[in-house]
């Protein structure tokens, strides 16, 4: 089965969320990385962390990171709006 990449994200914590958040939807989710650099931190176009599903389930992995991001900027900016 073909992995495709829906995301590419440059924070290991963020990647771990949307991994975690597929997992319980029942959607097989795999991280991959294209440079080592994020271990330690850096963040470039190098190191994103990949988001990678089994093909069959991209539509569906897509629309729920999609929910996620817009329920996690709509928090950000609640957030952002009482400091």
């Amino acid at each position: 089965m073909a992995l495709v990449t829906i995301e590419k994200l440059n924070d290991a914590a963020l990647a771990q969320v949307v991994r975690m958040k597929l997992d319980a939807e029942g959607i097989p989710v795999h991280l991959g990385s294209a440079g080592h650099a994020s271990l330690f931190g850096a963040a470039d176009g190098y190191s994103a962390i990949r988001i990678q599903v089994p093909e069959t389930f991209e539509a569906r992995a897509r629309t729920i990171v999609s929910e996620l991001m817009a329920t996690l900027q709509t928090l950000q900016a609640d957030d952002d709006a009482e400091d």
